[in-house]
């Protein structure tokens, strides 16, 4: 056994890559995560958001309700510091803002359709949808895990560098988007 488990050790240090066997453990992981997430149907949940910007001294702090319901709507109802909501509905984006509301169709916003799918996607069980803008990465257990999303397409790639969820079993406690720029985004759900 130990040479067997040397041979393994020596082959990655010459190929400088993982193992296919290891990768198959944290890809399972990951969709079992995802799996996990999806086996709820529909929740309700209090956040709190702090967006660090590069352009400003101090963090910018909101909070309000999440709503996710399979298979694809999202609403976000921010109560504090100034009422907003976005509600994503299958292929639609509505932002309602001091009594305006201003829709957008996914298919003509890549930056808002990645959102959507890095938002809905966990939520609805959906690793393909995952996947297909991701390359997801996950460590720890269905106890307490954390997804580590990339994105695939230059073009996401010029936007943002990095997606990590936090959790436990199947709830998500944070979100932390960083941008290309450096700016940071993190929505922490209240247990």
């Amino acid at each position: 056994m130990k040479r067997f488990s040397f041979l393994i050790a020596w082959v990655y240090l010459l190929g400088g890559t993982q193992p296919a066997w290891c990768q198959n453990i944290e890809d399972d992981l990951a969709a079992r995560i995802v799996s996990h997430l999806g086996a709820v149907s529909e929740r309700s949940e209090h956040f709190h958001e702090t967006r660090d910007l590069a352009v400003l001294t101090h963090p910018l702090s909101s909070s309000g309700v999440l709503v996710f319901r399979r298979p694809a709507f999202l609403k976000k109802e921010t109560l504090s510091p100034r009422p907003e909501t976005l509600v994503i509905n299958g292929d639609v984006v509505s932002v309602e803002r001091e009594g305006h509301t201003r829709q957008i169709l996914l298919t003509e916003n890549p930056a808002l359709s990645l959102l959507a799918t890095t938002l809905r996607a966990p939520l609805a069980g959906n690793i393909g949808a995952l996947r297909h803008a991701y390359h997801v990465s996950a460590n720890g257990d269905l106890g307490a895990w954390t997804l580590i999303m990339t994105p695939l397409s230059e073009q996401a790639r010029k936007m943002v560098r990095e997606v990590v969820l936090t959790g436990r079993n199947n709830a998500v406690e944070t979100l932390k988007i960083t941008q290309t720029n450096g700016d940071r985004q993190t929505l922490m759900i209240d247990p």
